[in-house]
């Protein structure tokens, strides 16, 4: 949980709304996700901003209750061609966001992205990645990063790195489990369901992926190719841009924010 207060009690919304669409760049990424403003709680001013991952029924009424009336969410209500119906498990996020007045902007791979408050750039500075760049193209754009280690290290030594820094629940996700001992300098990070950038890292001479999640193809694909890869949970590696953003909102725009965090072990 992380609370950024200001001198500031209250905030346009647009004013909000503005900041993140040109500080996250938002319209020139083609993305699944609607990013933007997708839910309007009819509140043209606001005193504090929630930030997670999720936009959910849990996080609307958490948000509510710690006084929140804005959230800013990485995974919005809102994909493709919008909503088709306001029922299920979308109804009732929508509901809850409503009833208790919250507006909702969401922000999907811009955030991954975003090299000063992006969820990929974020980790590598965590795990002390020297020269990271752009990496692993997705929807026309690279989102994630890939930089070095000061000094090599054994796979599985970085592995217990990650654990401490990243994600207690991080594993190797195929095949090297077995060879731990491998070297690793070159890093690439892919946050969320981030296996599809195993053949690219390969081909990049990146000696290791961490990303959140992957799928079957996807470990072929890494056994084939002998790479080595770490899952360490699309939850736990997509709270870093939302937490990043908090902080820096709170600067920019001397408001209130927090970022609430429920820890999922996925």
């Amino acid at each position: 949980m992380t609370i950024s207060r200001s001198k500031k009690k209250t905030l346009s919304r647009g004013a909000a709304v503005a900041w993140l669409d040109k500080t996250l760049r938002t319209a020139s990424c083609k993305d699944v996700s609607n990013n933007g403003l997708q839910i309007d709680a009819g509140n043209a001013a606001i005193r504090k901003i929630a930030f997670g991952v999720d936009a959910s029924l849990r996080f609307f009424r958490e948000a509510a209750r710690r006084g929140a009336d804005f959230a800013v969410c990485h995974h919005g209500i809102s994909w493709g061609g919008g909503l088709r119906a306001v029922a299920g498990s979308d109804g009732a996020a929508v509901r809850a966001a409503l009833e208790c007045g919250i507006s909702l902007y969401a922000v999907h791979l811009p955030l991954d992205a975003n090299r000063r408050y992006g969820n990929n750039f974020s980790m590598a500075r965590a795990l002390g990645l020297r020269g990271a760049k752009p990496a692993y193209e997705y929807h026309g754009m690279p989102i994630g990063c890939a930089g070095s280690l000061p000094c090599a290290m054994p796979a599985g030594d970085f592995l217990d790195l990650v654990r401490r820094r990243i994600s207690a629940s991080a594993g190797f996700f195929a095949p090297l489990a077995s060879d731990a001992g491998k070297p690793v300098r070159m890093v690439g990070i892919c946050s969320g369901g981030g296996g599809f950038a195993v053949q690219e890292a390969y081909d990049s001479g990146h000696d290791v992926l961490l990303t959140g999640e992957a799928g079957l193809a996807d470990y072929t694909a890494a056994e084939n190719l002998g790479a080595c890869v770490i899952a360490a949970g699309h939850y736990r590696t997509e709270k870093w841009g939302v937490r990043a953003l908090a902080r820096a909102a709170a600067a920019a725009l001397r408001t209130e924010t927090e970022f609430i965090d429920f820890d999922l072990p996925y």
